[in-house]
């Protein structure tokens, strides 16, 4: 699997423990792409678009395991990363599936847009499929090239719409049954009354209350949760 700058998937990131909501076309055709080359007719291209918190960098993160567990070359680049230059955009010409993240972080700059640009015109040439993630529809992205941002949207474009309260829930309870952690209804509706309810702090949450969970040999129940209240966490 080629990472920019060999950076690393996060563990949890995969189709399994991704709660669909309102997404779940956008989330099978994502999936699709990462298995293999698209029906004849079909596109080879994909953009994925929402505010933060909804999903898409699990969603690349997720294609991006799925392909390499068929034997395909998944690419994943996440322009949120500092230090990047277009240059990182020339090392992936063998790879069969482009995972590019944020593409928000370089619209408007010359360089990477026609780097941008030519990545579009070589996918089509080498067979490659190319997925394309921002926090705006291509349309009003802010690109300069008006070429480019029709290439940005040559193929589907759907909007990924966040969980609500009771899906973010049901979220978590998936990502934790896929560690082996029961959390009940209490217990579900305890996090969501005393903590924050963006998906990035309940997941940390959750990473805590696994570890700590593993270490004492408990079962997550309210005591143990203001227990670990009482417990500043790891530094």
């Amino acid at each position: 699997m080629q990472l920019a700058l060999n950076l690393r998937l996060r563990d949890a990131s995969s189709f399994e423990n991704f709660l669909n909501g309102a997404n779940l076309e956008a989330v099978a055709r994502l999936r699709a792409l990462a298995l293999g080359p698209p029906a004849p007719g079909g596109s080879s291209t994909l953009f994925l678009w929402g505010e933060r918190g909804s999903g898409k960098t699990h969603l690349l993160e997720a294609a991006c395991r799925a392909a390499a567990a068929v034997g395909e070359t998944p690419f994943y680049l996440p322009l949120r990363t500092p230090g990047l230059t277009p240059a990182v955009l020339e090392a992936i010409e063998e790879a069969s599936l482009i995972c590019i993240d944020d593409l928000e972080q370089v619209a408007g700059n010359d360089a990477w847009e026609a780097s941008l640009f030519a990545l579009y015109e070589l996918s089509r040439t080498h067979g490659a499929r190319l997925v394309a993630t921002a926090a705006a529809p291509p349309a009003r992205l802010g690109c300069a090239r008006l070429d480019l941002a029709t290439r940005l949207a040559w193929g589907p474009v759907y909007q990924l719409h966040a969980l609500d309260d009771r899906e973010k829930l049901e979220a978590v309870r998936l990502r934790a049954a896929n560690r082996g952690l029961e959390l009940s209804d209490e217990v579900l509706n305890y996090i969501l009354r005393r903590y924050p309810r963006d998906l990035a702090s309940l997941f940390a949450l959750l990473d805590r209350i696994d570890a700590a969970a593993l270490a004492r040999r408990r079962r997550v129940t309210i005591p143990f949760l203001r227990d670990l209240e009482e417990t500043p966490p790891r530094t």
